[in-house]
């Protein structure tokens, strides 16, 4: 497993059920507001937010917390522990910064059902859109499910991004050449959220949003 794809994916995290943890629920939202298509809608990249997850990985469960730092044009660094990662945001979607140049779109324009798009060694696809999430930290409507697949080695990330606060879960599975399985060698999810403008020794330094009805 390269570095620079853990690390970057270390940024955000969860799709399942973390060892001895409570499960992430998921079903269709009941009427309401359709499910927004634009990639900016699932990963504000704002200065001001912030984000914490409990992250699980070789047995061992850590606290992690990332945030928005600055922008400057069209590239956002986040704070990832002691790294630094860019990210630019395009119009077609939200890509990660290699160097100078934009890398492979985590999130794409249109968010639809179906559609996908190519990445280095793989493709990635929105596996699903509006749905509700419940973790227990909270519920999150209109989230989008979206999977990478890459090969040498094969490996799946499957990321659950939720409209208007960001990814919220996140697993990440590895094929064992012994087994000929998938392994989950990391999962994630949301804890709790810091918004621009909110004091972060306040009360309200970690909010969960309802869904929406």
């Amino acid at each position: 497993m390269s570095k620079p794809f853990l690390n970057l994916r270390l940024t955000f995290l969860l799709a399942g059920c973390l060892s001895g943890l409570a499960c992430a629920t998921m079903h269709k939202g009941s009427g309401g507001t359709p499910p927004p298509e634009q990639a900016a809608a699932y990963f504000p990249l704002v200065p001001g937010w912030k984000w914490a997850y409990e992250i699980e990985r070789g047995g061992e469960q850590i606290l992690a917390t990332y945030a928005v730092l600055q922008q400057m044009g069209d590239t956002v660094i986040v704070q990832a522990g002691e790294k630094r990662n860019g990210y630019a945001i395009l119009p077609e979607g939200i890509a990660r910064r290699e160097g100078l140049n934009p890398g492979d779109f985590i999130l794409k324009t249109p968010i639809r059902a179906g559609a996908s798009w190519p990445l280095a060694g793989g493709t990635a696809k929105v596996v699903s859109v509006g749905e509700t999430v419940t973790l227990p930290a909270g519920s999150y409507a209109n989230c989008a499910v979206v999977e990478e697949v890459r090969t040498n080695p094969d490996r799946v990330l499957r990321t659950i991004y939720a409209s208007g606060v960001g990814p919220i879960s996140l697993e990440y599975q590895v094929s064992n050449p012994e087994t000929r399985k998938f392994d989950v060698v990391l999962r994630a999810r949301l804890l709790g959220l810091t918004r621009p403008g909110e004091d972060p020794m306040g009360n309200d330094t970690i909010s969960s949003p309802p869904a929406k009805p």
